[in-house]
């Protein structure tokens, strides 16, 4: 029989093991997930008849980021913000900017880091890009006397916009569509979305995947929805927008989300469509409540 020494010795080295694959297999998914899929933008605003300027401009932390100003008479300025691993005429961006653009605004779009033609290499997993979105309305304040904003952002870039309320007094209005809320509980399905990973062994991994992302990366998940809860305090209404069967973010995101709006926000649900797409489903509409909100916003 084996003694009680060599059981004990022997279940060590098994716990060692086991902890040890644990950690290497957290390590190198978080180094997948972390890396976004740079698509070069291939169209511009010209294609839905916009004149625009190139505009590139730098954060704090050094990244370059290159943006589209489409100035209107009226500097009154939406700036929207795309999703992950998309860039500043993905989806339903351009379109969007020619609606926003004659209901009478300006409109200010830029690729993410790590997106489009802008630098950088890694996410910021919705944490670090609040730099980017500050650097960009000290951009529009300092290039174009900009005074009022509302920020638009979809999906990833929703999060990025509701959790950074207040971040700037120019801030006058906030519209974000297919949000997330809980970037831990979304991970496991992005990692597998993103990666070769099965998404019940990247569950597994959640645990180590959030430590490497705040050890190697300084990117700090509770400090997203401690951001985005904030938005209580923000001193003008919300618009959400999500379409009810969204598999990707589900729907409850934005249900968590809506319980921290201000006063007099409004959370519009459609049934008919997939993530991030009540827009393209449902344009006549959604643009009744974007122009609606835009002249409570910037009045």
């Amino acid at each position: 029989m084996l003694s009680k020494k060599r059981v004990f010795l022997f279940f060590s080295v098994f716990l060692f093991l086991l902890l040890a694959i644990y950690i290497i297999l957290s390590l190198y998914i978080t180094s997948l997930a972390i890396k976004a899929t740079r698509k070069i933008p291939e169209s511009d605003p010209s294609s839905v008849n916009l004149q625009y300027s190139n505009q590139v401009f730098y954060t704090e932390d050094g990244i370059r980021l290159n943006g589209w100003f489409i100035e209107n008479t009226n500097l009154e300025t939406v700036i929207i913000i795309h999703g992950v691993d998309a860039n500043k005429s993905d989806g339903y961006i351009l379109d969007l900017m020619k609606d926003t653009f004659d209901m009478g605004y300006s409109v200010f779009v830029f690729d993410l880091r790590a997106h489009g033609e802008s630098g950088g290499k890694n996410l910021g997993l919705a944490y670090k890009e609040r730099k980017d979105l500050e650097s960009s309305i000290k951009f529009l304040k300092n290039q174009f006397n900009v005074e009022k904003i509302v920020i638009f952002g979809i999906s990833y870039g929703g999060t990025i916009a509701i959790s950074n309320s207040s971040l700037d007094s120019s801030i006058k209005g906030i519209v974000v569509d297919s949000p997330f809320y809980d970037l831990p509980e979304l991970l496991s399905s992005e990692v597998s979305n993103r990666t070769f990973i099965p998404e019940f062994i990247a569950k597994l991994l959640k645990f180590g995947i959030i430590r490497s992302v705040d050890l190697l990366y300084e990117i700090k998940t509770n400090d997203i929805i401690s951001g985005i809860d904030s938005v209580k305090n923000f001193n003008s209404p919300v618009l959400l927008f999500h379409c009810k069967d969204d598999e990707r973010i589900p729907i409850s995101h934005s249900t968590r989300i809506n319980k921290f709006l201000p006063n007099n926000s409004k959370f519009i649900i459609y049934d008919n469509c997939d993530h991030a797409k009540g827009y393209e489903e449902n344009t006549i509409d959604f643009n009744k409540h974007l122009k609606d909100y835009y002249e409570n916003s910037f009045n």
